[in-house]
C-alpha cells in the first residue's frame, strides 16, 4: 500500500489524494470517512529540522449537508512568514470539531497537528441541512513550510462517540511548480497597533477591515486604534501585552457596510460578510473565506478579527478560523471579545435562554461530553472528573445552587452550550454567558492564557 504513495512523492507528482490510490475514496463516499490509519509511537519533533520560516496554506471545499460531508482542494499557497508555535507542534489541546496532521511522507512521523472548528460544522444542523440540501463553503488549514513532501490528513469528531475518524488525505511535495505564489491585494497597508515582539515570540493578533469604502479610510484608522487599545486594556490581555502584537490591514471595499439579507440590503464588501447566517438575525459571519484568508497573509497572524463597518448587533467566531465584530454598537467592545474568545481559545457560548438556528441535540449530544473546555456534560456525576476541578472549593456544592453562590466562585452551574438542563458552565456569569459588564471567569481565562503561552512557546498546560 505504501510503495505507490512513495513512488508519486519520489516523482515530484505534486498533490494526489491518496484515498484514490489505497481504496480509501470508496469507504469514505459510503460512510462519510475513511479508516484512521494506525497510530504510530510519536517522538518529539525539531523545528528547525522539518520546517522552514515560511508557511503553507492548503484552500479547501467543504461541501455537503447533515448526513456527510467531503473536503476536495482548491489550491496549495506559498505564504512567507510562519508567525505561529515552534514548540508546540502536536497540539496539545485536543479541541475542535475537526483537526488536520501534517506527517512525513516518506516515514509517516507525524510532525505537526492542530484542532479547529467549522461554520460547515454549524450549517449541518439547521432545518436546510437536514433536509438534504447540500452547500459548500471555503476553508483553509496553515502550517509551517515543510523541507520534505508531507501527507496532510483531515479528521472529523465523531458527534456521538468524540472520537476523530479521519476523512482526506493529501500529499503535498513543496518543491511542486503548482503551488501557488501569488499575492493578490498586495497594495492594501498593513499597520503595526502596537509594539509587540517578533512573530515567533508573539500571539499575532490581525484585524481586517470590512466594508469601509475609501471615502471611509480615516475612519478605518481611527476604529483599528480604538479596538487594538480595548483589547489590550481588558484582561487577560492587559496583563500579557507584551506577549501581543496586533497588526491592522487597511483592505477596502467598494461600497460602505455589509449585507443584511432580511432587510434586503446588499453590499459589495470586499470580504463578503452577510448578517442572517443560517438565518439567524444577529449571525455575522465571512461563509467563503479564501479572500480573507489571501488578505490575511500580507501580515503575519495567529488569530485572526474581521472588523465589519456596521452599527447593527451581532458577529461570529469559530475556533482558529476567525471572528467578526462590528463596529459602531454600544455592543461592539463585547462583540469583540466574546467573539474572539470563541475563535481564540474554543470557549463555547455558555448562556441557554437565547434561540439559535441549528439543532442544540445535534451541536451537543445528550451523553457526549463538549471538547470545549468551559462546558460539561458532567457524565458520571463525578466532581472528580470535572475539567475544572482544581478550581473548586471542596466546600463547594455540585451541582452548584446558583442563587446563593458568590459572584467568583467556581463551581458547577447548569445551563450552558444552549441548553437549560444536561450542560453546566463553571461561573455564575462570564463574558461567555452575558453581555453585561462582566470579564472572562477564571477557567475561561485560564484557557487562554494557555493558549497565548502555545503561540508564544511558553510551557502549555491544558
Amino acid at each position: 500500500m505504501r510503495s505507490p504513495f512513495l513512488g508519486l512523492v519520489q516523482a515530484s507528482i505534486a498533490f494526489v489524494a491518496l484515498a484514490a490510490l489505497t481504496g480509501l475514496h470508496d469507504a469514505a463516499a459510503q460512510d462519510g470517512a475513511a479508516p484512521a490509519r494506525p497510530a504510530t509511537a510519536q517522538a518529539s519533533v525539531s523545528y528547525q529540522e522539518w520546517f522552514t520560516d515560511e508557511a503553507m496554506r492548503i484552500d479547501l471545499f467543504h461541501a455537503g449537508a447533515t448526513l456527510d460531508d467531503a473536503y476536495s482542494l482548491d489550491e496549495v499557497v506559498w505564504e512567507p512568514v510562519w508567525p505561529g508555535t515552534r514548540v508546540h507542534l502536536i497540539d496539545p489541546f485536543k479541541f475542535g470539531s475537526y483537526r488536520f496532521r501534517v506527517r512525513d511522507a516518506a516515514s509517516g512521523k507525524e510532525l505537526f497537528s492542530q484542532g479547529y472548528a467549522t461554520l460547515f460544522d454549524e450549517w449541518t444542523g439547521t432545518d436546510e441541512a437536514k433536509a438534504g440540501v447540500r452547500r459548500s463553503m471555503s476553508e483553509s488549514v496553515r502550517f509551517p513550510w515543510p523541507r520534505k513532501p508531507v501527507l496532510v490528513q483531515i479528521d472529523r469528531r465523531d458527534k456521538k462517540t468524540g472520537v476523530f475518524q479521519q476523512m482526506y488525505e493529501l500529499v503535498v511535495d513543496p518543491a511542486s511548480h503548482q503551488i501557488s505564489r501569488a499575492r493578490p491585494f498586495s497594495s492594501f497597508e498593513v499597520v503595526d497597533l502596537n509594539a509587540g515582539p517578533a512573530p515567533e515570540k508573539a500571539m499575532d493578533v490581525l484585524i481586517v477591515a470590512e466594508g469601509y469604502s475609501p471615502d471611509d479610510r480615516a475612519k478605518l484608522r481611527a476604529d483599528l486604534k480604538r479596538f487594538a487599545g480595548l483589547f489590550l486594556d481588558y484582561e487577560p490581555w492587559k496583563s500579557n501585552r507584551e506577549r501581543i502584537h496586533i497588526r491592522g490591514i487597511e483592505a477596502l471595499s467598494l461600497e460602505s457596510g455589509v449585507s443584511e439579507p432580511r432587510k434586503g440590503l446588499f453590499r459589495d464588501s470586499i470580504l463578503g460578510s452577510s448578517f442572517n447566517t443560517f438565518d439567524s438575525e444577529r449571525y455575522l459571519t465571512v461563509m467563503h473565506t479564501k479572500r480573507l484568508r489571501q488578505i490575511a497573509s500580507l501580515a503575519p497572524y495567529d488569530t485572526l478579527f474581521v472588523m465589519a463597518n456596521s452599527g447593527r448587533y451581532g458577529g461570529g467566531g469559530v475556533y482558529n478560523q476567525w471572528s467578526v465584530f462590528v463596529s459602531d454598537n454600544e455592543y461592539d467592545d463585547y462583540v469583540m471579545l466574546h467573539e474572539f474568545g470563541h475563535h481564540m481559545g474554543g470557549l463555547a457560548d455558555e448562556y441557554y435562554d437565547s434561540a439559535i438556528s441549528n439543532d442544540e441535540d445535534l451541536m451537543y449530544p445528550p451523553g457526549v461530553e463538549p471538547w470545549e473546555p468551559n462546558i460539561s456534560a458532567f457524565l458520571g456525576k463525578s466532581r472528580h472528573a470535572i475539567k475544572w476541578k482544581d478550581l473548586i472549593l471542596a466546600s463547594t456544592s455540585i451541582p452548584s445552587a446558583e442563587q446563593s453562590a458568590p459572584e467568583d466562585q467556581v463551581g458547577l452551574f447548569e445551563g450552558a452550550g444552549y441548553k437549560a438542563k444536561g450542560l453546566f458552565r463553571p461561573q455564575k456569569d462570564c463574558k461567555m454567558f452575558h453581555k453585561g459588564l462582566v470579564g472572562f471567569c477564571k477557567v475561561c481565562s485560564r484557557s487562554l492564557v494557555s493558549m497565548l503561552h502555545y503561540y508564544t512557546g511558553e510551557e502549555v498546560k491544558p
